[in-house]
């Protein structure tokens, strides 16, 4: 406990309470310079935890998660797949990396590309997650970052486990692409 002395305009440390009151150690003093270090370096801790933790934001809930792997379950192994026309837009990935388990917070990267004069139309994009197929394209645009040819998402949680995303888009002739991605958060 601490105690502002008016005669030297420096904070002094409260040794202990006696029965008479309080006692002031001398010599255990803060001037007004140090207190205000003090300040600055509790302040720019706690800004730099607070930045920290907002980084991140959950993509799927862990309920959600949960009834999208008890679905996964009953959904039938092949689906049926179409092969894109050379008109039609394309979904590129190029992060997370497919090739085996992924570390969270998790990076996501895409890249939408059309052919010839038609641009993406980033009004008709729809993300979708899991066996339910739960819209969350909202999301991805509340935290992400939509650019001229992708979307950009910097850090995801994401509950471990296996993932699917389903990202759909169309251009401006009205060509439309599909891309599914499964990848699994350790």
């Amino acid at each position: 406990m601490s105690i502002l002395d008016p005669t030297t305009n420096c904070c002094s440390y409260l040794d202990r309470v006696d029965a008479d009151g309080l006692r002031i150690v001398p010599g255990n003093q803060i001037n007004g310079r140090m207190k205000m270090k003090f300040l600055i370096t509790c302040c720019v801790a706690v800004c730099l935890t607070v930045s920290a933790s907002a980084r991140a934001f959950d993509l799927v809930s862990k309920s959600e998660f949960l009834a999208s792997q008890a679905q996964e379950k009953l959904e039938p192994v092949f689906t049926a797949r179409s092969s894109p026309l050379p008109s039609d837009p394309m979904i590129e990935i190029r992060s997370p990396s497919l090739t085996g388990p992924i570390k969270g917070p998790v990076s996501i990267d895409l890249r939408c590309l059309s052919s010839g004069a038609a641009k993406i139309n980033w009004e008709s994009l729809k993300i979708m997650y899991g066996a339910f197929k739960l819209d969350i394209t909202e999301r991805v645009r509340k935290e992400g970052k939509i650019l001229s040819d992708g979307i950009q998402i910097a850090s995801a949680n994401l509950p471990s486990g296996s993932h699917k995303l389903v990202i759909q888009v169309a251009n401006t002739d009205g060509k439309q692409a599909e891309r599914e991605v499964r990848f699994t958060v350790e």
